[in-house]
Order: C-alpha cells, then sequence, then structure tokens
C-alpha cells in the first residue's frame, strides 16, 4: 500500500473514530491515555493532544475522583488485560468538564507497540438520576422524608442471620391520632405527623448506626443495626418523652401519647429479616395490655410453633396428594397490539380454608418444599395454557420463580421437558423473579443463561422495591418489568405514587422493556395506566384468579371484545 494509501485510509478511519455517537479512548496497560475521540475530549473538557503527550500522558484515575471507583477502574483493567473484555459504570470527576456517570466497556488489543485496550463509553447520566430518583422515591415517605418500611427492612435484611451484628428495631404509634385528622383535618395532621418525626429522629440522632422511618400513617419505626450498640429500652423512654412535650398547632395545644413494641437480635428473634414483623406484633400487644405503653417481643406472642409445624407437615401432605391447584388470572393489553396473557398461581385448600397464598408459599420456601411446589404449578400452568395458545384465547404464561429454583441445576432440563411435552412454544413461557434475586450477586447466571437459550422469557417482578443498577438492568435477559402493587393501589390519590409509575414506565420503555401494572382494583386507575403508555395490566378490576373452566368463560367473551379493538373496557371481577 503507498504512503498516499495509508494517509487516506488513516483518515478515514480517524473522521469516524471522532465522529461516532459514543466516547471512544484508547489505554496503554499503566492506564495512561493514548488516543481520545472529540466527543471525549467534549465530556473531559481536554484535548486529545494534552491527554497524551510523550512525556506527560495523562492517566484516566485523574478523573475518577474516590478511591473505590478507582479501584474498581483497576481491577476491571487487569481482567481485561488478562484477556476478558470488561464492562463497568463509573463516575467521573473531570477537572475541566462535568460530573457525569459513564458505561464503558473494554477490550485488550494486542499490536507490536504492547498491550493496549479500547473503551467505549456512554453517557448514562440522566438513566442514573432517572433510577436514582425512582429508587429514592420507592424508599422514602414523601410526606416526612424518612425511610419507608422497604428500605427499613433491606437494612434488616443485610445482617442476615450473623448473631455477632446485634440489631434491634421499635415501632411507634400515636394512639387515638384519627381524632386529630378528624378534629384538625388532614393537612394540619400532616404537619403534626411531620412534627412527630422530627422529634423521633431527634432523639436518636447521638446515637451510630440508628435509623429513623415512617411506616405509613401514625407508625414510626427505629432500627438499630448491624452492631449499633445501643440500649434500646432508653432510645424508647426518651421517644416517649420528646413525644410527650405540647405541640401547639392551629391555636391549640396537643399532648400526643405513645405506644411502643420492641423486638432485638439475636435475643428475642432468630432472624434479623424478622424484627419489623416482631416489633409490630409487640406493639400491638403494648396498645392491649402494657401499662407503660412500652412492650418487648417474646416468642410466646406469635403462639406459632406448633401451628407451623402442622402447616408443614399439612403441606408437604398436600403436595404428595398434588392438591395445590393453580388458577390463572388474565394479564391484559393496554396498547393496541398485545395479546392476552395469564399469570399462573398456586392455590391450596386446608381443612375447606383457602390459605393465603403469600403464607404458605413463604412456608414451602422456609421449609425447603418450594421445588416441588414450582414443580407442580409449572405442570398445571403449562398444560392448561398450552390447550389456551393453540385455541388462540392467549399468546402466553407466567409463573413466579423462586430464587432456590435458580440455585437448582437441573430446573433448566425440567422446563425443557414440560416445553416438548405440552408443544407450548419456550417463548410463550415467562418466568417472574423479583428485582432483589435479578440483581443479587449470587443469582446463577448460568441457570439464567441455559433459559435464555431455551427461549424462554424473563420479567422483573415487584419493580421499585428493590435496588437495581442500572448497568445490570440493562444486560439482564429481561423483557419486561412488573411494577408493585404498592405503587399502584393509590397512584390516584399518591403524587409520589404516580410519579415513580409514570417514571418507571418512561426508564422500561426507554431500556426496551415491556411494563406490567400489578394490582389494578378500580377503571380509573386501569384509564390512567394506559394514557401513561403502560403496555398490560393485571388486577381483581380485570378478572381475580380463575379456575380454567371459569377462566375459558371469561376468555370467550373478553377475547372477541379485544379482536374489534376495544382496550381498558373490562368489568369488574365474575
Amino acid at each position: 500500500m503507498s504512503e498516499q494509501d495509508t494517509n487516506f485510509y488513516s483518515e478515514l478511519l480517524r473522521a469516524y473514530f471522532d465522529s461516532a455517537n459514543d466516547a471512544i479512548f484508547v489505554l496503554c496497560n499503566e492506564l495512561k491515555f493514548l488516543m481520545c475521540n472529540r466527543l471525549m475530549e467534549q465530556w473531559i473538557g481536554c484535548s486529545e493532544a494534552a491527554l497524551t503527550r510523550h512525556n506527560e500522558r495523562r492517566p484516566i484515575t485523574e478523573l475518577l475522583g474516590d478511591e473505590d471507583t478507582i479501584t474498581s477502574f483497576q481491577r476491571a483493567m487487569q481482567q481485561v488485560l488478562a484477556g476478558d473484555p470488561q464492562r463497568l459504570e463509573c463516575l467521573i470527576h473531570p477537572a475541566g468538564g462535568e460530573a457525569r456517570w459513564l458505561e464503558i466497556s473494554m477490550t485488550r488489543v494486542d499490536v507490536e507497540a504492547g498491550d493496549m485496550v479500547i473503551a467505549v463509553a456512554r453517557d448514562i447520566t440522566r438513566q442514573r438520576e432517572q433510577l436514582a430518583r425512582i429508587r429514592y422515591q420507592s424508599t422514602h415517605d414523601p410526606l416526612t422524608g424518612l425511610p419507608n418500611r422497604v428500605l427499613l427492612q433491606g437494612l434488616l435484611d443485610e445482617v442476615g442471620d450473623d448473631s455477632s451484628r446485634n440489631s434491634a428495631v421499635l415501632v411507634v404509634d400515636i394512639p387515638r391520632f384519627r381524632d386529630v385528622n378528624e378534629a384538625l383535618g388532614y393537612r394540619t395532621a400532616d404537619k403534626i405527623l411531620r412534627t412527630v418525626a422530627q422529634r423521633i429522629k431527634a432523639a436518636v440522632v447521638a446515637y451510630q448506626g440508628v435509623t429513623t422511618g415512617h411506616l405509613g400513617g401514625d407508625q414510626f419505626a427505629v432500627v438499630a443495626g448491624n452492631g449499633a450498640a445501643v440500649n434500646i429500652e432508653s432510645i424508647a423512654d426518651i421517644i416517649r418523652t420528646q413525644l410527650a412535650r405540647p405541640i401547639q398547632e392551629s391555636g391549640m395545644q396537643l399532648t400526643l401519647g405513645s405506644n411502643i413494641g420492641i423486638a432485638q437480635f439475636p435475643e428475642q428473634v432468630e432472624r434479623c429479616s424478622n424484627l419489623l414483623q416482631a416489633a409490630e406484633t409487640a406493639l400491638h400487644h403494648a396498645k392491649q395490655s402494657a401499662a407503660t405503653g412500652i412492650r418487648n417481643f417474646h416468642p410466646e406472642l406469635y403462639g406459632a410453633g406448633s401451628r407451623r409445624l402442622a402447616l408443614v407437615n399439612d403441606l408437604r401432605t398436600a403436595i404428595d396428594d398434588c392438591r395445590i391447584r393453580v388458577h390463572l388470572q388474565p394479564i391484559v393489553p393496554l396498547q393496541k397490539g398485545g395479546g392476552i396473557r395469564l399469570e399462573a398461581l398456586a392455590r391450596w385448600t386446608r381443612d375447606d380454608v383457602e390459605m393465603s397464598p403469600d403464607q404458605f408459599i413463604a412456608l414451602a420456601e422456609l421449609s425447603g418444599h418450594i421445588l416441588q411446589v414450582t414443580q407442580l404449578v409449572m405442570e398445571q400452568a403449562i398444560a392448561q395454557s398450552a390447550q389456551l395458545i393453540r385455541e388462540g384465547f392467549v399468546s402466553g404464561v407466567a409463573i413466579n420463580l423462586s430464587p432456590h429454583c435458580l440455585m437448582d441445576r437441573f430446573f433448566t432440563d425440567r422446563v425443557a421437558s414440560l416445553i416438548k411435552r405440552c408443544q407450548i412454544p419456550a417463548n410463550a413461557l415467562t418466568f417472574e423473579i423479583t428485582e432483589g434475586v435479578a440483581m443479587s450477586e449470587r443469582m446463577h447466571q448460568h441457570t439464567v443463561q441455559a433459559l435464555k437459550t431455551l427461549g424462554v422469557q424473563l420479567s422483573i417482578d415487584d419493580f421499585g422495591t428493590g435496588h437495581s443498577s442500572l448497568c445490570k438492568l440493562r444486560h439482564l435477559p429481561v423483557g419486561e418489568l412488573k411494577i408493585d402493587k404498592s405503587f399502584i393501589r393509590d397512584m390516584l390519590t399518591d403524587e409520589g405514587n404516580a410519579t415513580i409509575v409514570k417514571a418507571s414506565i418512561n426508564l422500561a420503555h426507554s431500556l426496551k422493556l415491556k411494563v406490567v401494572a400489578e394490582g389494578i382494583e378500580d377503571e380509573a386507575t386501569l384509564a390512567c395506566l394506559a394514557r401513561m403508555g403502560c403496555d398490560y395490566a393485571q388486577g381483581f378490576c380485570i378478572s381475580q384468579p380463575l379456575p380454567l373452566p371459569e377462566l375459558l368463560g371469561w376468555l370467550k367473551t373478553h377475547s372477541a371484545a379485544m379482536a374489534d379493538g376495544a382496550h381498558c373496557q373490562y368489568p369488574a371481577k365474575p
């Protein structure tokens, strides 16, 4: 090739390099800049020439700010130089430009001059900010600004079963606060609740490792987690004293009482994650019987040991006798072009009483029977749905997955066997996993990859209640997000919830994911979600979960209506 040709192709390559929509840069194995394109120059406020002067090449670590980010980047570079391409998110703080979040993909290139790393960076600042807003709104109470139940429970879950990390929870409520609402109105009552929140927060400000939260209504919680050395009874006394101080409001002087329930790990509760529930149980008894208004939890308050053992035995028998049944709940499209889908929900009748799914599914998890329950649900759901798909009534079925299923190395084989036996298209089957499971570093990626290879779809359930990484969310093999019903339920009256729902829909669509809203109980909410662009809806407003014979009647009526283009026009449950 002539020198003229070489120059031509070099100029052509440089033009492409500088016109790319992503920032591109090249690093040597010492993390110093060798090249960068114009977009990277703009982002960091520094020219390529200044970055790559031969004797003064600048290291990228100058842009990374804190030590943790630098360490993470160095670790990623080591893996790249070892031949393992990496993708990471990091925040850059250039001296000559604005801080921004980047998603950086790095690959090693071997050249005569030595190993180099080519990096392609995409600006994800807006998505990170949007995700941070959603996360904050979903973990903080809009009235008081305090952490809500989701965040507090997350703090306790992090402790796990480590008995060396002493933790405690107290739950406070204000007796007869409904009288304040009725006498002074909700606006004034909200101001008083903010005052209560400030006083509880002030009561614990001197203690390290203590978090104050608002559970809703007139209930507050204080969590001393992760081995925080505090006397929770002393904190309870301080809070009661602070709340007993008169409050001046609307020309009146109010004196509020308080009831407090306390639970401590590991002295009173076996699992730290159960502390909040135990403290609420103690609070219930404090309101009923404690003269001081304070009650410590004791396992006898549950009175459930023997009952739980009997439940486990009955559940085992129900599994052996195949008495775990499946009801199917329609998931309907809110936008044109979609088809009706189904969610399979387990049902168990014990002694002629319909057991709460939340109760017996949790019991199956704890007792180690969840794999058998899931197998029974899959067998029934796939067989019944296959018939409905062949008859053109529905397009697919969703089944909830426990984390234990992802840890079962034979799970994918069983799914493949059911798909073949029932002759159902693999892409008509969706498995729902919770946001926490999807984001967990412990998630068994080989199972997820095997399901993806099989053609099965994945959906993130209860979106908004966990802690998502945008990088992970974007690259997980999921096709949809399911917004948790706790945000849907009050979205017409709670502006904060409506904002979360709208932001979640927009975020999902920006990632090319479909959105399902669950727990819809009225047609006004259904219509509002349709206007927001939500793709699918599910809830009692549309239909309750139904056994197959009743579902067939529902489908025959509503499939015809949808064929005529009718959307969002579903009557109440039959």
